[in-house]
């Protein structure tokens, strides 16, 4: 997997973007899941858009998967006015340099929903410039991606073993799938928060992923924990 997000954030820089998110739409998802994304924006950034929970809320998430065709946010409002706090989101994240950004609908095979988000240093103007440019390049780009990080997990099913977790870490990366933090996840377990970032950082060094989030990701996607 690491390979195959670096090779999609050079294609994208070269295309005109620095940063990306990939998110899987789960119409099954429990209200205080955290989402599956796979993002190159700062953490800084993830943390304070999850926290916030403004996952429940972006436009780009809720919309997007109803239109067909690459999207500039600056556009996407479809014809609905912004909630306040739609409104906040894109305020503060203009505050973190997320600006004018362009969202990918993705439906994928048997009813498989996903989200690309890229962003621009391009203003509105410019980057509907960029994008009547690259924007063909840019969505099939962006199925690529989908289709072969859902391949490659799939290969990773059938030619290895899956990934053994004890059942304290598994019990932790639950909790973190139902997007808890590792402090209520602690009061829930009945022990420490510390010891609650030692069985996930166990977790992210057996799954060899770069964050815990990541890690919920591919232990849903591969059916090793079902949240």
């Amino acid at each position: 997997m690491a390979s195959l997000e670096g090779a999609f954030s050079k294609a994208l820089w070269d295309l005109g973007f620095r940063e990306w998110a990939y998110q899987v739409i789960r119409t099954d998802a429990l209200p205080d899941e955290k989402p599956l994304i796979l993002t190159t924006f700062s953490d800084a950034w993830y943390n304070h858009y999850i926290d916030s929970g403004y996952h429940r809320v972006d436009p780009v998430i809720l919309n997007g998967p109803n239109q067909v065709a690459p999207f500039t946010w600056s556009a996407m409002s479809f014809g609905v006015e912004s909630s306040p706090a739609q409104r906040r989101l894109f305020a503060e994240a203009a505050e973190y340099g997320v600006g004018e950004g362009v969202g990918i609908p993705i439906h994928g095979a048997r009813g498989a929903l996903a989200m690309a988000s890229m962003v621009s240093d391009h203003g509105t103007e410019s980057l509907d410039r960029l994008m009547s440019t690259v924007g063909h390049d840019v969505h099939l780009l962006s199925l690529a991606f989908h289709n072969h990080a859902r391949e490659l997990l799939a290969l990773g099913r059938m030619g290895r073993t899956t990934v053994s977790l004890t059942p304290r870490e598994r019990e932790c990366l639950l909790w973190t799938a139902a997007g808890k933090s590792a402090w209520q996840t602690a009061q829930i377990l009945g022990i420490s928060h510390r010891t609650v970032y030692f069985h996930l950082e166990n977790v992210r060094s057996k799954m060899g992923v770069t964050n815990v989030y990541h890690a919920v990701m591919k232990a849903i996607m591969e059916g090793i924990i079902s949240p």
